[in-house]
């Protein structure tokens, strides 16, 4: 099964997100939107796991987890990968909360290293992906809009707790189904 670390977002936060997404919308760039129920933020993805490790990767991870304190982020600014005017990903920023974000997911990295899988080559970026662009028809509406946008979440985010997720893709979308949920210390 694939599988992937996150730390899920309130309903409102998913519906200010979801509201940014529709102001992008008229830009007629090719973009698959994340749909607002799958809205998180990733703190390791793990790729293709067996069912045989869900266990012992929960326990390891309410050990590191029990370890930090709960905390609360906000999301703040629009930009996209690799940059805004070549965008691949489009992803909304984390103002407050950002330190504590990855400590979190360095914890977590730490974690799934001792228990074997790859450690991530990139360093931890916190973002919130909303959308990933699908090809490069029509860009320039979609370059012209994240150059100017601005986004200030308003709903803030209690993080009390990380969720080991199972992620299974159909052509309707991935469907994500929650394995653990590791509360934070």
């Amino acid at each position: 099964m694939r599988a992937f670390v996150a730390v899920d977002l309130p309903e409102g936060l998913r519906r200010e997100a979801a509201a940014l997404q529709a102001r992008f919308r008229s830009a007629g760039a090719d973009v698959k939107w994340v749909e607002p129920e799958n809205l998180h933020l990733t703190l390791k993805f793990l790729g293709s796991i067996e069912e045989t490790q869900v266990s012992p990767l929960t326990e390891r991870l309410k050990a590191a987890a029990g370890s930090l304190s709960s905390f609360t982020l906000r999301l703040e600014g629009i930009g996209a990968f690799p940059r805004t005017t070549d965008p691949r990903v489009i992803w909304v920023g984390v103002s407050e909360g950002k330190e504590k974000l990855a400590e979190l997911a360095s914890a977590v990295e730490q974690t799934c290293a001792e228990l074997g899988f790859p450690k991530e080559e990139r360093p931890f970026s916190p973002h919130l992906t909303i959308g990933r662009i699908r090809s490069r028809d029509h860009p320039a509406g979609l370059i012209k809009k994240l150059q100017v946008a601005e986004f200030c979440g308003e709903t803030p985010a209690p993080v009390n707790q990380v969720i080991l997720y199972q992620s299974t893709l159909s052509p309707q979308g991935p469907l994500y189904t929650p394995l653990a949920q590791i509360p934070l210390g």
